[in-house]
């Protein structure tokens, strides 16, 4: 958040300072935030103290146009030699320039280095090429003006690295090349201003990296190649302004990452051709109209749990072990369809619960869908048939209907088992009726005709019954007093019992009634079945071949 500073210069001696200045920090709503006094020193003060090799103690103290540059023109030094400074501290100090401070080619050592609730005035801010080498650095609640600042290839060799509550305001921050070594490192509830944020090229090691809370302006955001190590990356309820947020090529290892309720602005979010051994978590996260993409990414998971999605995700990654896209709100489109790039290697995914308002494009063989949900160890049988039931949707609506019917028979079977398991959950007594209902539904909508998607089985389904009752017209007689009587015809009494017993199913199959045959017996009561069994296989044949031939 930015701030207007009031300065004020007084003779009055603080503490062993011959002059004081008294700050007043006031916000942009002109309400006074602080005021506080602090001592005066001389910039060559701290030169000589530098010179002798004496600690620089910079604690509650003021001072003006403090330039290393400038101290290494006094000593006559070139401007890329190190400064040694020893447990250096500047709590609550307050530096101000116009031409800049400069802390370039710093070595801090010593047991900390300090800069906490320090101030530090408009105009460019630099740690180029300095070395934290102190256990403890801590710039924390400290807050740079409006000038860039600039960390490019500092070195952090420390165990606990703090910009807790650091406010950046209009000015680039570049931390481009840094080396963090195993350093944990905090940026939580850090502020940056409207200027661009860049990491990239930098390197982290085992320790863990948050940037909890912390809310980022309207520049962009790059950690561009970052390799992020083996630690934790935590950008839980971080807010991004509405540039470009790039993690493009970045790599991540055993460490999770998290992004759980964080929320995004209009600006696109890259994570393409990430390398990652962990997890990825942007559950509850809000996004904006910028595009997200992985494309060509490897990872262990993506989770986007109760995700909206008002813009074009793409997911073509090139291998991740799991994409969760459970109880998503999808209003545009996403993207999972393979490429020459990208084979889009996934061992399970889930979308269980997923309100899908725009389209998402897979595709069923390539995709190897039906091996993806079948996988899922955690959700239940519905949850697997509501998932079948979105993809149905999905491709009805972009014309791919042959993978529609792959996914309807799916969900077709999956709903039947679930209901199967939730009526005998219900009551174990249930399976009295519950298992004969089940095996009626399996064997007359899936066995004969695949839920009326394929006609060529329905046919086929056809033959097999009408063969069947035609066996069993030519063996009854040998069982049981019946027999097919032919009404006295000279034609049809010559006619031998196979030829007899297979037009007779014929003519009662599709339920001609000729009138030339008629039952007699126990024979009666299988050619009503077949007659009933003739005309729903029948309708059953039209449905899925009208079904077929208008789609």
């Amino acid at each position: 958040m930015s701030i207007i500073t009031q300065i004020q210069i007084h003779d009055l001696p603080y503490e062993d300072c011959e002059k004081s200045v008294e700050i007043t920090l006031i916000d942009p709503a002109g309400r006074k935030k602080e005021k506080y006094r602090l001592g005066v020193v001389d910039a060559n003060q701290v030169y000589e103290r530098i010179q002798s090799g004496e600690p620089v103690i910079l604690d509650n103290r003021y001072i003006k146009d403090f330039s290393l540059s400038n101290y290494r023109k006094r000593c006559k030094l070139p401007q890329d030699t190190a400064i040694e400074l020893h447990d250096f501290s500047a709590k609550r100090a307050y530096f101000e320039t116009e031409n800049g401070t400069d802390f370039s080619f710093t070595h801090f050592n010593g047991d900390a280095t300090v800069f906490d609730d320090c101030v530090f005035g408009d105009g460019p801010v630099t740690f180029y090429h300095a070395r934290f080498n102190a256990p403890i650095v801590g710039f924390q609640n400290s807050h740079f003006g409006a000038g860039v600042v600039n960390f490019q290839y500092a070195e952090f060799r420390t165990k606990h690295l703090s910009f807790e509550g650091v406010g950046f305001e209009s000015g680039d921050i570049q931390f481009i090349s840094c080396v963090f070594a195993d350093s944990k490192v905090s940026f939580k509830e850090a502020q940056f201003g409207d200027g661009k944020v860049d990491f990239h090229y930098s390197t982290f090691g085992n320790g863990n990296l948050t940037f909890d809370k912390a809310v980022f302006g309207g520049g962009d955001v790059s950690f561009k190649r970052v390799d992020f190590g083996d630690g934790k990356v935590d950008f839980k309820r971080a807010h991004f302004g509405n540039g470009e947020i790039d993690f493009s090529e970045a790599e991540f290892r055993s460490g999770k990452t998290v992004f759980r309720s964080a929320v995004f602005g209009n600006g696109d979010i890259i994570f393409d051709q990430i390398i990652s051994e962990s997890d990825f978590i942007f559950d509850n996260v809000q996004f904006g109209s910028g595009k997200l993409s992985f494309f060509g990414a490897k990872a262990g998971k993506l989770s986007f749990q109760l995700c909206q999605f008002n813009n074009y995700v793409d997911l073509r990654v090139d291998k991740v072990r799991k994409i969760d896209l459970s109880y998503t709100i999808v209003r545009d489109i996403i993207d999972l369809m393979p490429t020459e790039r990208c084979a889009v290697q996934l061992e399970e995914m889930n979308f269980s619960g997923m309100r899908n308002l725009g389209n998402l494009y897979i595709d069923w063989q390539a995709n190897h869908v039906l091996s993806l949900i079948l996988s899922q160890e955690d959700s239940s049988l519905k949850q697997k048939s509501e998932q079948f039931l979105v993809l149905k949707e999905t491709y009805n609506s972009t014309g791919r209907y042959a993978d529609e019917d792959k996914a309807y028979v799916w969900y077709k079977r999956f709903e039947l088992k679930a209901d199967l398991k939730h009526a005998i959950e219900r009551d174990p007594k249930n399976a009295l009726w519950a298992y004969p209902t089940a095996f009626s539904k399996w064997l007359l909508f899936d066995k004969i005709g695949l839920y009326a998607t394929e006609p060529v089985r329905v046919l086929f389904s056809v033959g097999v019954v009408y063969t069947l009752f035609s066996l069993l017209y030519l063996v009854l007689p040998f069982m049981a007093d019946t027999y097919i009587d032919t009404g006295g015809g000279d034609v049809l009494a010559n006619m031998n019992q196979v030829a007899k017993a297979f037009y007779y199913s014929a003519i009662t199959f599709l339920t001609i009634g000729y009138g030339e045959f008629y039952p007699v017996g126990i024979m009666r009561v299988f050619a009503s079945i077949e007659g009933y069994v003739g005309v729903f296989l029948m309708g059953y044949f039209s449905v899925a071949f009208v079904r077929k031939v208008l789609r």
